[in-house]
C-alpha cells in the first residue's frame, strides 16, 4: 500500500529505491502468490513527488560523480517496475482517485488493474518535459493502440476511467477496487502456483 495519503501518495525517491527490493525479497520468499498494490487516502498515486526534481536526483550533471549519481536515480526508478515485471507472482493494483505520471506506471505495472469509477489517469511526464521511461511506454504498446499510446504521450491529457478500460488499460471498473483486487488475489493463491508462474 502507499501511505503518503498527505501527498496524495506521490513518489519520492526513498519509494523508488525500496519499491523493487522488497518486491524483490518477497519474491524471494517464494510464499507469496498475488500481490496487492493500493493506494491510501483519496488517491491511488498522484505521480513523482516534486521533491524527486528539488533535489536533483534526476536531473543532468556536468561531473562524472553527478552523472553517476544521475544515471543510478534513472536505474532505481526503471527497477522498481522491472521488478514487478521479473516477480514470479501475479500484481494487482486497486486503483481510484487519480493515477498520473509515475503513478500510472506503476499501475500499468501490474497484470490485472481494477479502478474506481471516476478515476482518472495521466501519461503526465510530458508536462515536465520527461518521458514515461520507467517502462510506461513499453507496457502501454503491450495494451493499447500505438495511436492511442501517442496521443497520451504526446498531449499528457487526464483520461477518465471509462476511457481506459476502452482503451485496454484497466482490466475493470468496479465499485470497490481494494474488495475486488483481494478477492481476486485470494483465488489465485488457491491455485496451483507452478500453473500461475506458468502462464
Amino acid at each position: 500500500r502507499l501511505t503518503r495519503p498527505e501527498a496524495s501518495n506521490a513518489l519520492d525517491m526513498s519509494f523508488w529505491r525500496g519499491f523493487g527490493p522488497a518486491v524483490a525479497a518477497l519474491d524471494r520468499t517464494g510464499e507469496i502468490h498475488a500481490l496487492v498494490i493500493s493506494g491510501e487516502g483519496r488517491n491511488f498515486c498522484a505521480g513523482m513527488d516534486i521533491s524527486v526534481f528539488s533535489s536533483g536526483a534526476i536531473l543532468p550533471a556536468e561531473t562524472s560523480a553527478q552523472r553517476q549519481a544521475f544515471h543510478q536515480a534513472v536505474r532505481d526508478l526503471q527497477d522498481a517496475l522491472t521488478a514487478l515485471e521479473k516477480a514470479r507472482f501475479p500484481v494487482i493494483a486497486a486503483v481510484h482517485g487519480v493515477a498520473l505520471g509515475g503513478g500510472f506506471q506503476v499501475a500499468l505495472g501490474a497484470d490485472i488493474r481494477y479502478a474506481a469509477p471516476g478515476t482518472r489517469f495521466s501519461v503526465m511526464e510530458i508536462k515536465w518535459g520527461l518521458v514515461p521511461d520507467m517502462a510506461g511506454t513499453q507496457l502501454m504498446r503491450h495494451l493499447a493502440r500505438e495511436d492511442i499510446v501517442r496521443e497520451l504521450s504526446y498531449t499528457g491529457r487526464i483520461f477518465p476511467a471509462e476511457e481506459a478500460l476502452d482503451y485496454g488499460l484497466v482490466t475493470r471498473i468496479v465499485d470497490d477496487p481494494y474488495a475486488q483486487a483481494m478477492e481476486t488475489a485470494g483465488e489465485i493463491a488457491g491455485k496451483n502456483p507452478d500453473a500461475i508462474r506458468g502462464n
